[in-house]
């Protein structure tokens, strides 16, 4: 056909046809759609080639077009595939026939069991926002926003499912790569919500910033936006789990803007009624930890050599000194968190000792600069806090030993002793850093903990002088030492010997028999050094460090597993050859050291008053049940090594019969279970 201008225009058959027979054929399309999904076992249209012929021509756009939008079904179906594909003019027409904007339905999988049985598949209600936010589509974002879409109820109608996906869409909003997204959410003009169960009417924008995670958009916002989300309701002290470098943290907003490092902000959120220091009930033990603002700014220093935010914390009215919390965590035991203060978090974010000459002149913040930082100028005190040790229901000498040992607050040399290791001090900047500490008190009023938890000796392969660095260490403490009372000495003599014996494979040591290397006798003859006397037997212990070593030695484990495996007279067991060995070798050097063993104990309800006595006790009250065997053939070694003798002699002395049931303390001897292998673990295994 030629029109007026003369182009000839094409019409397709299909509008030509009478109104009726167009839509029987539609119709027909439409309730026998070839295109279903077997599996699914529902018969939902496929409404895209419709879609495709309605393009051809504005005759079958104006025919089509009630069919596909006419149903509920089929604008759920266009509002979905706009918010996917981020077509706008099919959100808009789809709303202008009555959809919803705020939701569209999304199937919910259904299992293999429904599927077979031809259930009726459940939908559930999306909100548009979090689908487009999903599938990133700004525009179509954006264009919701303008026709009314939201997260009230006329938008959800479901209670549970609305606040479900509006805590999801919260955190999806948080995340720096949605910023613009967020920004369309803060300046939109939506009206108030109805929210018909609630009393109160919140505002669309405060609904929305309470649902952010708040801590982690002050990690990255801008100060313009951090203010935007202020004034429309976001939470200012309400803390969260945050991404850090050290995992996920429990951080208050302005906790996270002490880690980021701004104090620009972090002026801002103090400003507008942040909290520089966290509740008395926030401080308690959770399984959470709620970390300080002061914490997260001693961290951000070690890491940047920038003290202006630690200086912004102390100038807003934080204690330098208060710790993150003061009491061990009865409920949760295993919960890796420690107190902490901001001096021990500095040192422990401390990544490296070797600064370049470059690095240096442009921070000019050292490890020792900042301590010194810390403790001249923020008036930090060096000794870290006193934690209670946490008391067992019943009594266990090895749970004493590590939480006195172990738990706790450790003190500043401590920490970086156990972070660096013994290696470290040879290098120039650590070793000033321990002798600095050190003088200000930073081995703290129990230094047992330290003589006692380091050990070793010498590698051949490893090419450092681990003993010589522990003994410079050792001249490092020997003032601390000297100063110390008779009495005191007397006591970390006795604890570091006999909490040396007591340390075993399941309290620190990987070795299954006792070990006092090197580095433990050394410690041992500084402490002898300084005056102690190793033969005192003053109340309440009653009896020489050396007897009470041999008693724990004897008695705590029953000659069980962790001591001496009890074998014939015929077995060869490398076990107990080993422990007899090296327990044997560490009781002769307390002998060198001056420990007399013939002392007696003092205490008159004891029946074993010289170490010879206890040494032979087991075999006295029946508790080996091999006569000659391998266990009574290494505590003879003992008292021969004690005696400085090499010849090991028979026990020819009163002997009960053997009780498989002998008890002890409450606990009964395992000294019966069978062995059929029994290994030894080498020096190269620890």
């Amino acid at each position: 056909m030629e029109g007026p201008s003369g182009i000839t225009t094409v019409f397709s058959p299909l509008e030509s046809l009478p109104n009726e027979l167009l839509d029987s054929i539609l119709d027909f399309i439409v309730n026998h759609d070839h295109s279903v999904n077997a599996i699914s076992c529902v018969n939902r249209f496929d409404y895209t080639p419709l879609s495709r012929l309605s393009q051809c021509s504005r005759c079958l756009y104006r025919r089509i077009g009630p069919v596909l939008y006419g149903t509920q079904d089929a604008r759920n179906i266009a509002l979905r595939y706009g918010c996917k594909k981020g077509n706008l003019k099919t959100i808009r027409k789809t709303v202008s026939q009555g959809a919803r904007a705020g939701t569209v339905l999304m199937r919910v999988p259904q299992n293999t069991y429904a599927i077979n049985r031809g259930y009726s598949v459940e939908f559930r209600e999306i909100l548009s926002l979090h689908f487009t936010l999903k599938a990133r589509k700004l525009d179509a974002f954006k264009l919701l926003l303008e026709l009314g879409a939201g997260v009230g109820p006329h938008d959800c109608t479901n209670k549970e499912l609305r606040e479900s996906q509006l805590k999801v869409f919260g955190q999806k909003l948080s995340h720096p790569r949605n910023v613009k997204f967020l920004e369309a959410i803060i300046e939109a003009s939506k009206p108030t919500p109805d929210f018909s169960d609630s009393i109160d009417s919140p505002p669309q924008s405060y609904v929305i910033a309470r649902a952010l995670l708040f801590p982690d958009i002050v990690g990255w916002g801008s100060p313009q936006l951090l203010k935007k989300l202020l004034d429309n309701g976001a939470e200012i002290n309400h803390a969260v789990l945050c991404k850090t470098n050290l995992g996920k943290e429990l951080l208050p907003p302005l906790s996270a803007a002490a880690l980021r490092g701004d104090s620009q902000i972090f002026h801002l959120l103090v400003a507008r009624g942040a909290k520089v220091t966290v509740d008395s009930s926030e401080i308690k033990p959770h399984a959470k930890y709620v970390q300080m603002p002061s914490i997260m700014a001693a961290r951000f220093m070690a890491k940047h050599h920038d003290t202006s935010t630690l200086q912004a914390c102390v100038d807003a009215g934080v204690d330098i000194n208060r710790p993150c919390h003061v009491d061990p965590d009865p409920g949760h035991p295993e919960a890796k968190h420690v107190c902490t203060t901001p001096l021990l978090t500095y040192l422990d974010s401390i990544e490296s000792w070797d600064i370049p000459a470059t690095a240096r002149a442009s921070t000019g913040l050292r490890p020792i600069d900042g301590v010194n930082y810390l403790i001249y100028t923020l008036g930090a005190k060096v000794q870290s806090p006193v934690m209670r040790l946490f008391k067992q229901r019943y009594s266990n000498r090895d749970q004493e030993l590590h939480d006195r040992t172990f738990a706790g607050v450790p003190s500043p040399v401590e920490l970086l002793l156990v972070k660096w290791g013994i290696e470290s001090l040879e290098k120039p900047e650590f070793f000033s850093l321990i002798e600095f500490l050190i003088k200000h008190g930073g081995v703290g009023s129990d230094p047992a903990r330290v003589l006692v938890r380091f050990e070793g000796q010498n590698k051949p392969s490893s090419g450092v002088d681990v003993e010589g660095l522990w003994q410079r260490f050792l001249t490092l403490l020997e003032p601390q030492l000297l100063e110390l009372s008779q009495a005191s000495k007397n006591a970390l003599l006795r604890r570091v010997i006999v909490d040396k014996v007591g340390m075993r494979r399941r309290v620190a040591h990987p070795s299954n028999w006792v070990k006092v290397c090197a580095i433990g006798r050394a410690s041992i003859d500084a402490i002898i050094r300084a005056g102690a006397d190793i033969n005192d037997i003053s109340p309440p212990d009653m009896r020489t460090p050396l007897h009470e070593a041999v008693s724990w030695f004897i008695h705590t484990d029953c000659l069980t597993e962790e001591s001496m495996h009890d074998h014939e007279a015929t077995y060869s067991c490398p076990h107990t050859e080993e422990m007899a060995k090296t327990f044997g070798n560490f009781l002769s050097f307390l002998v060198s050291c001056g420990a007399d063993p013939l002392k007696e104990d003092t205490n008159q309800y004891r029946e074993e008053k010289t170490v010879f006595d206890t040494l032979l006790s087991p075999m006295k009250a029946g508790r080996i049940k091999f006569v000659g065997g391998t266990t009574e053939r290494g505590l003879m070694h003992l008292v021969a090594k004690i005696r400085g003798t090499t010849e090991v002699t028979e026990y020819t002395g009163e002997r009960k019969p053997y009780n498989t049931r002998f008890w002890l303390g409450g606990f009964r001897s395992r000294n019966w279970w069978p062995r059929d292998e029994c290994s030894v673990v080498t020096e190269a295994d620890t």
